[in-house]
């Protein structure tokens, strides 16, 4: 790195950091150095948020809902829900998405899949969308239904 944009960073950081108090100044300081010396760029440059990066990405859904194995309907549909939002990025599906994974994965369909989803929005694990696909309801998973799958349903395989 030249000299120069050793300058400019420290500059910056001195900048950032004017008005913390001490200890705190001198802290901020050197994490802020760091972070500018280590991407190489200035503050008008910042990184894109965690969220635009690409994340590692899922299995196929056959083989993620196999290695998940789900033994009930509303399982099932939280998994598929999850694998939807974290590996299709599909936030928003509907009922026939459900359904078309349930086939791909040749897993048994519920008698009532309305109902299954009923059951999964009772226990806060999927909710409804404002928006309509193909003049179906749209439902996206919670934040409690990703702790769930995470807690409960999490393949032990390596998702990514």
């Amino acid at each position: 790195m030249e000299n120069e944009k050793i300058k400019t960073s420290i500059r910056q950081a001195i900048d950032c950091v004017q008005e913390f108090e001490e200890p705190y100044r001198a802290i901020a300081f050197e994490i802020l150095l760091k972070e500018l010396l280590r991407q190489g760029t200035d503050l008008g440059e910042r990184p894109q948020p965690r969220s635009n990066l690409q994340p590692t990405s899922l299995p196929p859904i056959n083989e993620f809902f196999s290695a998940v194995h789900p033994r009930a309907y509303t399982d099932a549909v939280v998994t598929i829900a999850y694998h939807l939002l974290h590996g299709e990025k599909l936030p928003l599906f509907t009922i026939q998405d459900i359904a078309d994974r349930l086939a791909k994965c040749r897993a048994e369909k519920p008698k009532n899949l309305s109902d299954v989803l009923a059951g999964c929005a009772r226990n806060g694990w999927l909710a409804e969308g404002n928006q309509k696909q193909g003049g179906m309801k749209t439902w996206y998973l919670t934040a409690t239904g990703e702790k769930y799958f995470q807690a409960k349903l999490r393949p032990s395989v390596n998702e990514g």
